[in-house]
């Protein structure tokens, strides 16, 4: 009985002791150890992951994409997750898959890799440089270890939108250029409207489990994202291709040559269809850098005299038959103008000066018509012709142009005949094209665009509207002038006859060359080279103008001369014949000059040429379906992300590609 006592009262003392220690132990915790934040129990570790926002597509005018966003993955493994034995038995299995497929290791590097990141209980680990396609994502995932998932194996996959251009350089300084969604574009439709095309990130609560693994918190609201919408331009693929083509045809053998853009607009609306900007880089080749179409300001010499004539027409200052001395040497006050062209002439009609081109005829317009008041000619060219008009386009970087105003410091009384003719005066391309397209339009200026619409899931959510400047002139000055550039391009000695005299359409237009004022001043270096800005702007049919266009090149310093009738005329021939030919509603209206045959037109003539109909695209990437739809003529509409589940019309099916579209769905379930 006397141990059985001991035995109880020890067993009560170690109770009492625990219970005096766990006593002991609830006082020092609430009363001494600071350490403790009580508040913090009970609660768990949250964060909040942004959902990122698939980017808007770019769309030509038919439809056809320029740029979309494909989702593509970054592939990495906590190195922490995996148990010993499981880590062990798997890691170089998983290393010698990596190595053999990807090649960015060797096996025994990965191996290395992997086991010191475990080692140094650092848990993420990106195994690949690249980001991989969907299909190369759900491959990678059944490699050893990484078949496990995220909580026993620590695979880790990060999706990324990445950006296809399936045109590769075709308008890549009027598109912009991105790699991924994550970048932040400047320039072109990507940079103008990128909040539009990035869309909102979404809100995904995350929660932390176990082995530092965070997964989505069920008790709080997710907020999806807001996908970007999609934009459609009125860049024609067709013609862009055609203008790029010719442009670098005539060009890219020249080395005296350092650039050159074309710009084609459409004359009602102003939209435009092509604008190419070719650079030579420092390989000798000609790529898309800079936009010289709405950047480069300069003096742009003859094709600037149709404003003073428009003008001198306006204030029934001169007819296209006035009649003047046609002096080779002609004096402004203490000024001499010499003028070779006028050479072989006594005296000439302002009509007969534009087909030649002749400088004192226009600097004579200027200077005889408004010498006593300057002011008055300089403000009708700015607010009248508005040829200098600056308006807001579409894309960041456009030019200001001005012209040299007596009101300005260093004004000179010889500025006035020089403005006549195209000099003391700071234009762009598109500026110089934007007044002619003006005279083409009746004498109505409207403002050019690329902008055609936003869209999302193929709605059409808001359109941009045509904006009319203003008039130029009116109608009948305007047909006045459309005659006079008809006789630059069909008169004996016009300018333009031969760059043209084949041309399948009837062009009218001008030619201009102008040197280009270097930067030390003066238009000629030591050794007499010059740099040359030749051009050609016109509009076609001449009958009903459809389209205008302006094409310019600009070379280095030569000591040759680069006239815009011998370089801008010819390549505006070419892509001129080359929009007629793939233009079917123009067979019959346009009264051609050459022995085009007319095509009977067959409506579902690029019905699939095999007649198979619809290609099979179920299970491919979107990348892979785009191109091989897009490449038998087909339009494309997308829906979601991920691997293709669904296409309507089914595979087979004969459709009239010309005005349906082939809708794909994609999913993209891990």
């Amino acid at each position: 009985m006397k141990q059985n006592a001991i035995k109880v009262a020890l067993v009560y003392a170690l109770f009492l002791m625990i219970a005096v220690a766990a006593v002991a132990r609830i006082v020092d915790l609430q009363f001494f150890d600071k350490d403790i934040e009580f508040e913090n129990y009970g609660k768990k570790t949250t964060r909040q992951d942004p959902i990122m926002p698939v980017r808007g597509s770019i769309l030509a005018a038919d439809g056809r994409y320029l740029a979309f966003s494909t989702p593509e993955y970054f592939i990495a493994l906590d190195a922490t997750v995996a148990a010993d034995s499981v880590f062990e038995a798997n890691v170089r299995p998983l290393a010698e898959a990596l190595s053999k497929n990807y090649r960015e290791r060797s096996a025994d590097e990965y191996v290395t890799l992997l086991r010191s990141r475990r080692a140094a209980g650092r848990g993420y680990t990106r195994l690949l440089k690249q980001h991989v396609g969907y299909d190369q994502m759900k491959a990678i995932s059944q490699y050893p270890l990484l078949c496990l998932g995220q909580r026993k194996g620590g695979l880790i996959v990060e999706q990324i939108d990445h950006r296809e251009y399936p045109y590769d350089k075709l308008a890549y300084r009027a598109l912009g250029y991105l790699r991924s969604s994550e970048d932040r574009p400047r320039i072109g439709v990507e940079g103008a409207l990128d909040s539009t095309l990035r869309g909102k990130a979404g809100v995904r609560p995350m929660r932390l489990i176990d082995k530092g693994i965070w997964i989505p918190d069920a008790e709080k609201q997710e907020i999806p994202a807001q996908n970007g919408q999609d934009v459609q331009i009125s860049i024609d693929i067709d013609m862009q291709d055609i203008a790029q083509k010719a442009l670098l045809r005539k060009i890219e053998n020249e080395p005296d040559l350092e650039a050159g853009t074309v710009i084609v607009m459409e004359v009602a609306t102003g939209e435009i269809r092509a604008m190419v900007n070719m650079e030579k880089d420092e390989k000798g080749r000609f790529t898309e850098q800079y936009n010289y179409a709405i950047g480069r300001l300069g003096e742009p010499g003859s094709v600037f005299k149709l404003a003073t004539l428009v003008t001198a027409l306006e204030d029934k200052k001169v007819t296209l038959d006035t009649r003047q001395s046609a002096d080779v040497i002609w004096h402004y006050g203490k000024t001499a103008f010499e003028d070779h062209y006028l050479r072989n002439y006594s005296s000439i009609t302002v009509r007969k000066g534009l087909e030649i081109s002749s400088n004192n005829v226009f600097r004579r317009i200027a200077g005889e018509k408004y010498g006593r008041n300057p002011q008055d000619f300089v403000d009708k060219i700015n607010n009248e012709r508005r040829i200098t008009y600056n308006y807001d386009f579409d894309l960041p970087g456009m030019g200001k142009a001005r012209a040299r105003d007596p009101k300005d410091k260093l004004w000179s009384p010889s500025d006035l005949p020089q403005i006549g003719m195209g000099y003391a005066v700071q234009v762009t391309p598109l500026h110089i094209l934007s007044f002619y397209n003006a005279i083409a339009n009746d004498g109505v200026m409207v403002k050019p665009h690329l902008f055609v619409n936003l869209q999302r899931g193929g709605n059409v959510e808001y359109t941009y509207p045509i904006e009319t400047i203003g008039r130029v002139c009116s109608k009948e000055t305007a047909a006045q002038a459309k005659e006079a550039l008809r006789g630059v391009v069909i008169g004996e000695n016009g300018t333009a006859r031969r760059a043209f005299k084949d041309c399948k359409v009837h062009v009218a237009g001008k030619t201009g060359t102008a040197r280009i004022a270097l930067p030390r001043g003066g238009y000629m270096d030591a050794s007499g080279r010059k740099k040359h800005q030749g051009s050609f702007v016109g509009f076609f049919p001449y009958e009903n103008p459809k389209y205008s266009i302006i094409v310019v090149v600009y070379s280095k310093l030569a000591a040759k001369n680069f006239y815009g009738g011998t370089w801008g005329g010819p390549v505006a021939c070419e892509i001129i014949d080359n929009i007629y030919a793939k233009s079917p509603d123009w067979y019959n209206p346009i009264i051609s000059a050459g022995a085009m045959p007319e095509i009977a037109q067959d409506r579902h003539r690029r019905q699939n040429d095999t007649l198979t109909g619809v290609p099979n695209v179920m299970g491919m990437g979107l990348r892979d379906a785009v191109y091989l739809l897009e490449s038998q003529g087909y339009k494309v509409q997308t829906k979601g992300r991920g691997k293709i589940v669904d296409q309507k019309p089914a595979a087979g099916t004969l459709m009239d590609i010309d005005t349906g579209y082939v809708t794909i769905s994609l999913a993209d379930k891990l």
